[in-house]
């Protein structure tokens, strides 16, 4: 079932990753970032303590609760993403078995992590689907994503600085 999602090949990650990075900046997440790799044996996007919401027996349950769901519409974007731009990157589109995949794992992460009803999550992935469609739909985000997947291969792996700085051109758009 997952097998849509696996990576082809080195290229196929680096669009993915250049993907999930992309929509860090476009959602102003970047400070969650610790760093990118393509390196064997380490996770392809490393996210900074403060993403992880551990939990503060002094936080009402309401905030407690609202810092939970910014993590998972954070990753949701992340997973639209990652597989939006390797598609794009890519001159395709996703077909609808994938993009229902997608939909899918969203939604059951929503129930699992947020309790979220299917009508939430559904609003949660429309959401997001429709602003990352639209944003790597742009010429020059194509552009940007292919240019930073190139620099990650070559580079094997980028800290967040280095992960901003090659996405500065982003600031234009």
């Amino acid at each position: 079932m997952y097998d849509k999602l696996k990576y082809t090949d080195e290229t196929d990650k680096s669009l993915g990753i250049a993907g999930m990075a992309i929509t860090l900046v476009a959602c102003d997440c970047e400070d969650m970032l610790a760093c990118v790799s393509l390196e064997e044996g380490e996770e392809s996007i490393s996210m900074a303590e403060e993403f992880f919401f551990n939990g503060n027996p002094r936080l009402s349950a309401k905030i407690a609760w609202n810092e939970i769901l910014k993590q998972f519409q954070v990753t949701a974007g992340m997973l639209i993403g990652n597989v939006l731009c390797r598609k794009f990157c890519k001159g395709t589109s996703p077909d609808a078995d994938l993009l229902k995949l997608v939909h899918d794992i969203i939604v059951e992460e929503g129930a699992r992590n947020c309790s979220l009803d299917e009508d939430e999550a559904d609003a949660v992935y429309n959401k997001n689907y429709r602003y990352y469609n639209r944003l790597f739909m742009h010429p020059t985000v194509a552009g940007v994503a292919r240019d930073f997947a190139t620099a990650l291969r070559m580079q094997r792996r980028m800290t967040s600085g280095e992960v901003i700085e090659n996405l500065r051109r982003l600031g234009n758009i």
